[in-house]
């Protein structure tokens, strides 16, 4: 190490204290944004419920108060602790899951001033009746309208840890600034001075959060660092300084990392068995997207996936996977005709220019057979276009494709996914399975899109499968098909070629 390289490394450690206070600060901003992102998570999984729950009876028919509809809706209000009421509505007949309510609640809801979703077809509005306050979810279409008040006055009390509840407000607004739920200190906070302005809103949902807190307390909270930390900070100032001094500091971009990776090869496939939950059969497999550096290192799926998409490379990446899997895997594959090769495509790609046409000459390069392959749709992006998913979706099935809906009952479009993609699977996201052999509303969230695939003719599968007792429960449900950790982890080739051509010992079958 040169002398000047000694110079400026001495001069960068000098700044250790500052930056490990600042160190502690921004964790700290982080801790407060991640509890603002689970208050929009709550909020949105009651909406998620009510979309469902409403979606159930949406597939029952056309809209009347019929004993059969009368009995739906009382359910669905009974077994929520969210819903407080259901009301169905149509040129035929209105009526209420508790008629005792109607008056409390007509009022309000005629004056309410409703907000569209992302999705049109779903408003939402603050309600106030009487005493109550909550959230309405109203969903219209060509039949009527069916609208679920929710309860919302609790959703913000256990956010905030204890010793910061007495320094800070929270507001959820809609996107009006409307106020839905909020948190404030039994002796209200002095936010008039210096006080930091946190603000989350959902990608999916017009909701927000805003948090405000007092300045002081965000600089002192958690400021006990230990020595480990000041160490560390010390090493990397050191070094930081004689990189510096050398001038080393220059690493590329994202972009030019993900372009680079892509040309040689760095991302490639995985491969996660799914089974039949009776027999343990292996049916098919979903192709999973992984980057492994040189040096052994990984990148998160959860880094580079959002970056090839907001950068429009999703498109190479997913072509480059399926070249890639048609190397690896597809004499199996025409070996074992009867598997199927699933792999995600976002809305955006599907209705996107031209994607028809170069997806037929890649899997034909790639020398896969279109009857095994299955396209999944995630549900967490909205459709844009309707319309063109429509007609996207009608010339995959003549190619003999398949359509999935990945991640059912978490995203922007509800019933209009089923609707537009007129797809073959729905595939019930991990949230939804890890209670179900524990929490009965989980099992009710299930059994509810159970109900709405076999409205719509299609088959269920179960993601994120971890426990025999998960099994049994999704088999007693009536689900036949599913993936996790259970039954394998996602595979390098070798090893799923491996496990079809041996045979793999079945799973025991449920008592």
């Amino acid at each position: 190490m040169t002398g000047a390289s000694i110079g400026l490394a001495a001069l960068v450690a000098g700044c250790l204290w500052l930056i490990a206070h600042s160190f502690v600060a921004q964790a700290n901003r982080q801790q407060l944004n991640d509890m603002l992102q689970a208050a929009v998570i709550r909020l949105e999984r009651q909406i998620d419920l009510a979309v469902i729950s409403m979606g159930e009876l949406g597939a029952q028919g056309p809209y009347d108060c019929s004993p059969s509809v009368s009995k739906a809706i009382e359910d669905i209000a009974f077994r929520s602790v969210s819903i407080r009421e259901i009301r169905v509505s149509s040129p035929r007949a209105t009526c209420w899951a508790d008629n005792a309510h109607e008056q409390l609640f007509q009022a309000s809801l005629a004056a309410s001033d409703p907000v569209p979703a992302i999705n049109p077809a779903y408003e939402l509005a603050p309600m106030e009746a009487g005493e109550w306050k909550g959230l309405m979810v109203r969903w219209t279409s060509e039949d009527g309208s069916l609208t679920a008040f929710l309860a919302t006055a609790g959703l913000l009390f256990d956010i905030l840890p204890g010793e910061l509840r007495d320094h800070a407000r929270m507001d959820m607004t809609l996107s009006d600034q409307r106020l839905v739920s909020s948190y404030e200190p039994e002796v209200a906070a002095d936010l008039d001075g210096d006080f930091s302005d946190f603000t989350k809103a959902s990608d999916r949902y017009p909701i927000r959060v805003r948090l405000m807190i007092e300045e002081a307390v965000v600089a002192s909270w958690n400021s006990n660092f230990g020595s480990d930390i000041v160490a560390i900070t010390g090493l990397f100032c050191l070094g930081l300084g004689y990189l510096g001094a050398r001038g080393l500091v220059r690493p590329p971009t994202p972009l030019r990392q993900l372009d680079d990776a892509l040309s040689r090869g760095h991302i490639h496939p995985v491969y996660q068995p799914l089974f039949c939950l009776s027999t343990g059969r292996m049916t098919g497999f979903e192709m999973l997207a992984r980057w492994t550096r040189p040096d052994g290192t990984s990148i998160s799926p959860a880094v580079f996936i959002p970056l090839a998409e907001d950068s429009g490379r999703i498109d190479r990446l997913t072509f480059a996977l399926l070249d890639r899997a048609g190397a690896e895997i597809g004499d199996m594959l025409r070996r074992n005709e009867a598997l199927k090769l699933s792999f995600n495509v976002t809305p955006d790609q599907l209705i996107g220019s031209g994607f028809v046409e170069n997806f037929k000459v890649k899997i034909q390069n790639a020398g896969l057979n279109p009857l095994q392959l299955v396209m999944e749709i995630t549900e967490r992006q909205p459709i844009s276009d309707v319309e063109a998913a429509l007609s996207v979706s009608r010339e995959l099935s003549a190619l003999g494709i398949r359509l999935a809906i990945d991640d059912a009952g978490t995203g922007h479009n509800g019933l209009s996914s089923l609707h537009a993609l007129q797809a073959h699977y729905l595939k019930i996201d991990k949230y939804f399975v890890d209670g179900v052999a524990l929490d009965r509303k989980s099992a009710v969230l299930v059994e509810v899109l159970i109900s709405l695939a076999s409205q719509f003719g299609m088959e269920v599968v179960a993601e994120g499968i971890e426990t025999e007792e998960q099994r049994i429960k999704l088999l007693d449900l009536g689900i036949k098909e599913g993936q996790g950790y259970l039954y394998a982890k996602p595979l390098p080739a070798s090893d799923l070629i491996a496990r079809v051509e041996n045979s793999v010992k079945p799973l025991p079958k449920a008592a």
